[in-house]
């Protein structure tokens, strides 16, 4: 288990805490409006400015947020639990993403492409429906970031189809 103080954890609850809000559309303001705590505090989280966020104050952000507070706390290993999930592929870093995505099976990919295809059918869904150009700027930074996961997919399910035709010459 990763230690709560430890930089690793730190990274961790920041980024999830932020890809949990961004999925949401939500701002930073938004998000600690609903939790009850201030602006100042979400930003320090997903910053990494506020090294250890005291456990009641991820309490009430993983509520606001509609998920258990563990979700906040797990270690990078939680991605393991359910590899290629949209959840996985919307919070993880680039370089961990294209790591998992060179040893996937063609299977996991391929579910991951239709979660991402689904995914960006929402959000243009919300792209249409959104009020203020706040929120339509966020929504379109979340196109773009599922929109660049999915080409990833699609070249590595290319490049595994492709090593299974030379296999099998």
């Amino acid at each position: 288990m990763v230690e709560a103080g430890s930089s690793t954890e730190r990274r961790g609850v920041g980024a999830k805490l932020a890809a949990l809000r961004e999925r949401r559309m939500w701002t930073q303001a938004r998000l600690a409006a609903e939790a009850g705590v201030s602006p100042t505090t979400v930003s320090g989280i997903e910053s990494g400015r506020i090294s250890r966020p005291h456990f009641g104050t991820l309490r009430k952000l993983a509520a606001a947020l509609g998920v258990e507070h563990g979700r906040l706390l797990s270690g990078s290993d939680s991605h393991a639990a359910s590899p290629l999930s949209l959840d996985w592929a919307m919070s993880s870093g680039e370089d961990e993403f294209e790591r998992e995505l060179e040893g996937a099976s063609i299977e996991g990919l391929s579910s991951l492409s239709q979660e991402l295809g689904e995914e960006q059918n929402r959000l243009r869904r919300m792209y249409g429906e959104a009020r203020g150009s706040e929120q339509r700027r966020l929504i379109k930074t979340m196109i773009r970031r599922v929109a660049a996961n999915s080409g990833s997919v699609e070249a590595s399910i290319t490049a595994h189809e492709g090593n299974r035709g030379s296999d099998s010459r």
